[in-house]
């Protein structure tokens, strides 16, 4: 699947991910997570990983829009006292979203449809080229 992250096109897959993070050790979870094959990691980890790019290169937001795209379950870390307990992105104990969760879901959907205007000026250029 093709995606655009900061003005960088990558191609990726679902199977090329589970590939890249297959032996690669977790680093220390902040506050998201993606589980990768049933292991859980960062997801700016995870898109580092398999892109290339640096960390400060692109959002916690960006990565975990590309991962969910692709399959992969991203979620909000929260720590309790035998561990790690997974809660649904974005959802308080109370079932309300905070504004920055509400805000963090409304800019990977802005991320998702910037991708796709990009993918189609892409189309059109290659059509309008082709003529």
């Amino acid at each position: 699947m093709r995606f655009t992250v900061g003005g960088e096109s990558f191609d990726l897959a679902r199977d090329q991910i589970i590939a890249a993070m297959k032996d690669a050790p977790a680093e220390p979870i902040q506050k998201h997570v993606v589980e990768v094959d049933g292991q859980v990691f960062p997801p700016k980890q995870v898109f580092a990983t398999v892109t290339g790019r640096a960390r400060q290169s692109f959002t916690t937001m960006e990565a975990q829009r590309v991962l969910t795209r692709l399959g992969f379950e991203s979620r909000r870390a929260d720590r309790v006292d035998d561990g790690t307990a997974w809660v649904a992105f974005g959802e308080e104990e109370s079932g309300e979203r905070s504004a920055e969760d509400r805000l963090a879901s409304l800019e990977a959907t802005v991320g998702t449809i910037q991708a796709a205007i990009a993918g189609l000026h892409a189309r059109v250029s290659e059509i309008e080229a082709a003529r």
